[in-house]
């Protein structure tokens, strides 16, 4: 028997999808491929009750990690916007434009965004990946994340992850990157 393509969670979806990201293994995901260092500016937009992204890289050194609690905000000036953002539409899109925007006005060096791996096949959202010049690839999990501290009996989550990047740059990305990362953490990550 075929499996449906989609498939519901048993647990009830969290009011304003506050999903803090309490698996680090997001975040060291993401430091296994990207060249953040300790003293560059991080922000997480989408973190009004906190981000666990965030707390993350403060707990490894970055003392340049702060939450920004509004993605539609003037002015954000970072090295690097990384966020998971609640997946309503048509907000989610709205965010990922506003920040893509940054980057390309070279107000934010890279963004970072954590989204469902199937996030990116909807041909509606063409011209944020394929047809976008700063898309830099994306990075596939080689796990699944918690979103909930795990209690026994617990079964295993059901969907995969990827981090998307876009990354400012004078040159479009024309080949398009993919990285898989194991959610290892590294103890120092050195610029390329």
């Amino acid at each position: 028997m075929a499996q449906p393509p989609y498939v519901k969670s048993n647990f009830p979806r969290v009011p304003g999808d506050y999903y803090p990201t309490i698996d680090k293994r997001c975040v060291y995901a993401l430091l296994q491929h990207l060249p953040v260092r300790k003293q560059q500016i991080i922000f997480d937009v989408c973190a009004p009750q906190g981000s666990g992204i965030i707390s993350t890289f403060k707990e490894l050194g970055y003392s340049g990690s702060f939450c920004k609690p509004d993605a539609f905000d003037e002015v954000v000036m970072a090295d690097w916007i990384a966020t998971n953002p609640p997946f309503t539409r048509p907000l989610v899109d709205q965010i990922i434009e506003r920040q893509i925007e940054r980057v390309r006005h070279n107000h934010v060096g890279g963004f970072a965004c954590l989204l469902r791996s199937n996030f990116d096949f909807a041909k509606t959202r063409k011209h944020i990946f394929q047809n976008e010049p700063l898309y830099y690839g994306k990075i596939q999990m080689l796990f699944r994340p918690y979103w909930f501290e795990k209690r026994e009996g617990d079964k295993e989550p059901i969907h995969h992850y990827v981090w998307h990047i876009w990354r400012y740059s004078r040159e479009p990305f024309y080949n398009k990157t993919i990285m898989y990362a194991d959610g290892t953490l590294f103890i120092e990550v050195k610029p390329t």
